[in-house]
């Protein structure tokens, strides 16, 4: 599902389903293999393995979180198809089951996610050796991966599977509103534009005072009243614009 000139294939709930499942499966093998490395101290493989078990489960979350969307909607189904895709966006989704029940633990979980986020984007090189470009140095995996890094990675893979696995196939998805799926289906390019603009929080600000503090549900609204439009809820003179829904 990985491949650009894949993403013309229709998303149904039994494929969502399949890949959940699939997912799931394979997570586990990796997480079980990697404990085999670490215990014959294959400790840069024992790693690679473990972060590709977060990946799977990562996989197996936005898989789980689609079947409550509309994927009919071509915009909810390309945005769906781009979060497999996405490392980032996998590895994030990857521990929401277990801060979910342990909120507590995100200053241990999140910095740890960060860093396999900003080990990828850098090229950290757990499986195949390469070539340092500012040191001009042969960079070797078994070198480079240490054996304290190797364990605790294995060790958060395990525990992000065992609070996953029961998550994704067993819990019932979340049925995502309307709202909910437009502003999932944003364009991120989009949603800094937004978020940035003075006049959206001041349609924020707005909505708030009427009792309506539901931040996604402003944002999608907005975009679709003002800013597909390219008009502005309040002027420059700073009141609201006449025949504002929020004013």
């Amino acid at each position: 599902m990985s491949s650009k000139k894949n993403r013309g294939y229709q998303l149904t709930s039994a494929l969502l389903r399949a890949f959940r499942k699939a997912a799931v499966d394979n997570a586990r093998e990796l997480q079980y293999e990697a404990a085999l490395l670490l215990q014959n101290n294959h400790f840069s493989r024992a790693y690679f393995l473990a972060v590709s078990c977060i990946e799977e489960v990562g996989k197996s979350m936005q898989a789980f979180d689609a079947l409550g969307r509309n994927v009919r909607d071509p915009a909810v189904s390309t945005r769906v198809k781009l979060n497999f895709d996405d490392y980032a966006k996998k590895m994030s989704a990857a521990v929401f089951p277990w801060l979910l029940l342990e909120p507590e633990r995100r200053e241990e979980v999140m910095p740890f996610i960060e860093g396999l986020i900003e080990a990828k984007r850098t090229s950290h090189p757990a499986l195949h050796m390469g070539i340092d470009l500012q040191s001009a140095k042969v960079i070797i995996p078994s070198q480079l991966i240490r054996p304290a890094a190797a364990r605790t990675c294995v060790r958060m893979a395990q525990t992000i599977f065992a609070f996953a696995a029961p998550h994704v196939m067993e819990a019932p998805p979340k049925i995502r509103t309307r709202v909910e799926d437009e502003f999932f289906a944003m364009k991120p390019q989009v949603l800094v534009s937004l978020t940035n603009n003075a006049d959206f929080w001041q349609y924020y600000i707005s909505c708030m005072k009427t009792g309506d503090s539901a931040f996604e549900a402003a944002i999608a609204e907005y975009s679709r009243k003002y800013h597909a439009k390219n008009v502005k809820f309040k002027d420059d003179g700073g009141q609201a614009q006449q025949g504002n829904a929020a004013a």
